[in-house]
């Protein structure tokens, strides 16, 4: 009986996950790689509508205007770095550092959603902080449809532009079969246009808690920005072992996620547990 040998072929394409946050963020490459040091601050302009009204003219002295001192300062840093890769003992292969390259880009997306969400890299701001408001006040869980609504709210009223909506991917089907979704290009978004990330995340809430089963934390925030350095890998000379003869392929890249003027957050009953 003749053997043949394992013939290789190529691997099925893939595909990084749709919905997620790269859909909502705006995703930038900065040149300068001094901001992954020490973060990055931006000035923003946040609003608590409605804006004042001038008094009716009327005989007298006007009252005075009343203007904010300032303009407030977003912030972003320490930043989030990942890293992926492979072992392998089949040290004359050039395609496995390109391999470790493209692992990274299929889990750069929910790594640092992930990250961003709960903070567990060190990383701020993150949506679940003591520090972010949760709207009505109270942890005790809304119907999903005044949810999303006060969310909506909560962004026009603080930030006056399109935010974000945040929700744990497992929710999507839930929201979605509530007709709280839409599609718009490569976004989905709510009913007021903001989009949504469906985030890789446990879901945890501002306590740190992980909601009970048919419940879900869902955030709202402005303006996402995520800023990526480079992709840093070894040359193949440089990730060979000598001592085992084994590749050490990996591939590191550092994020900083931001977002402006106010965050908050809703605890709300799943439909299917309604």
């Amino acid at each position: 009986m003749v053997t043949q040998p394992w013939v290789t072929v190529t691997a099925p394409a893939s595909v990084p996950y749709r919905y997620g946050l790269f859909s909502a963020a705006a995703v930038l490459d900065p040149v300068d790689t001094r901001e992954f040091v020490a973060g990055v601050q931006w000035e923003q302009l946040c609003l608590d509508a409605p804006a004042a009204a001038l008094a009716p003219d009327v005989p007298g002295p006007r009252p005075p205007m009343e203007l904010e001192a300032d303009v407030e300062m977003a912030h972003a840093g320490p930043p989030i770095r990942l890293y992926t890769g492979l072992v392998s003992a089949l040290p004359g292969r050039e395609d496995l550092i390109e391999q470790a390259r493209q692992k990274l880009t299929l889990i750069e997306q929910q790594s640092v959603e992930h990250y961003a969400w709960t903070g567990e890299a060190g990383n701020r701001p993150r949506l679940a902080d003591p520090s972010t408001e949760v709207l009505g006040g109270s942890a005790q869980p809304r119907d999903v449809l005044t949810g999303v609504g006060l969310l909506e709210a909560f962004i026009s009223d603080r930030t006056g532009s399109i935010g974000v909506l945040w929700a744990p991917r497992f929710t999507a089907s839930q929201l979605t079969g509530a007709q709280l979704t839409r599609v718009e290009g490569p976004r989905t978004v709510a009913p007021l246009g903001n989009p949504i990330v469906f985030a890789h995340t446990s879901g945890v809430g501002p306590d740190g808690q992980v909601p009970a089963s048919g419940e879900a934390w869902l955030y709202a925030t402005g303006p996402v920005m995520v800023r990526r350095g480079p992709v840093s890998l070894p040359t193949l000379p440089q990730a060979l072992s000598t001592v085992n003869n084994e590749v050490f392929a990996v591939a590191q890249r550092p994020y900083l996620v931001g977002w402006g003027c106010a965050q908050a957050a809703v605890k709300v009953r799943l439909p299917q547990a309604a």
